[in-house]
This record gives C-alpha cells, structure tokens and sequence, in this order.
C-alpha cells in the first residue's frame, strides 16, 4: 500500500498528456497496461497513468552505455 501511495504523490496523466511526455503511442500504452507492465487508476471508465509510474517503466526500458554500443553495431 506504502509504495501504491509513492507512485501517486507526484499526480497522474490522462493517456493524452501520458503519449506527449514519453512520445509513446496511445495503443502501446494500453497495451503495456493490459498486460500488466505499467500501473493505472481507473475510475469508471477514466485511466489515468502515474507519473512515477511513467517514468519508471520508461526508466526499465533505457539502453545505456556499453549495451547501447554493442546495439548499433548489430
């Protein structure tokens, strides 16, 4: 419950404001939530994405450093 609270405290995202802060398309992150992979509200039929929780997903998925250079030669 703890850690449900943390990723509320900075607000959430309608799925608009959600697609044009992580440049993400609006099916993918219907997708990602179907399956599970990234925490919403829903009240009625309104979702509605934590930023914390945005940022975290966008965060798991970031290619840094020596695996990134190991990508683009592929």
């Amino acid at each position: 419950m703890e850690r449900d609270l943390e990723l509320l405290e900075d607000g959430c995202f309608t799925i608009e404001e959600a697609v044009r802060f992580s440049g993400l398309g609006r099916s993918f992150l219907y997708e990602q939530m179907k399956a599970g992979r990234l925490p919403f509200v829903k009240i009625s039929s309104s979702r509605r994405i934590p930023r914390r929780a945005l940022q975290r997903f966008l965060a798991e998925h970031l290619v840094a450093g020596r695996q990134a250079r190991t990508e683009r030669r592929a």
